[in-house]
């Protein structure tokens, strides 16, 4: 008996756009996974956020320093940078003095207004810094995540480790 072409590719091609219709609906247009983190090209991972997620805090984004090689590792927790030894605390995990430095610097800057909380968070480390962060509040306390970059550089040399400084209500502590 002759099989015809027909019949001999239906099977096969039908399979195979299956596995890609399949393959095209497991990720997401947001350029995170399902969960909502991201590893960058250096295998870290950083959390991002929704511009408004549930228990969202009001802030003023007072800076994100940020220094390539620096080291460190991603925690969204929400460190209080109230006194020298907070921020020596705080910076002592970055490699080099770059980083430590402007954050330093930056904390110095900053005039925290009556009933106001200056806090820092590691955001990210990967090859882009973020365009922003958000703030929210968890079982545990504050988080501070990265926003999503819009147009991810696909290679670099070396992550880039980026902290924000956000001013927050005495009472969101």
């Amino acid at each position: 008996m002759m099989r015809t072409l027909g019949s001999q590719i239906g099977p096969s091609l039908t399979a195979l756009l299956l596995s890609i219709l399949l393959l095209a609906g497991c990720g997401d247009d947001s350029g995170g996974t399902a969960a909502g983190d991201r590893t960058a090209s250096d295998g870290q991972t950083s959390r991002r956020s929704d511009p408004a997620p549930v228990g969202s805090v009001p802030f003023t984004e007072v800076g994100l320093p940020h220094a390539t090689a620096a080291g460190g590792t991603v925690d969204p927790t929400a460190v209080p940078l109230d006194s020298d030894a907070a921020v020596q605390d705080f910076t002592a995990a970055f490699d080099g003095g770059e980083l430590a430095g402007d954050v330093q610097d930056q904390v110095a800057a900053t005039d925290v207004p009556e009933g106001e909380a200056l806090v820092g968070a590691v955001v990210a480390i990967g090859c882009d810094v973020p365009p922003g962060v958000a703030v929210h509040r968890t079982g545990d306390g504050l988080e501070v995540t990265a926003l999503a970059v819009k147009s991810a550089t696909v290679e670099c040399f070396a992550p880039v480790t980026t902290v924000a400084l956000v001013l927050v209500d005495d009472d969101a502590l």
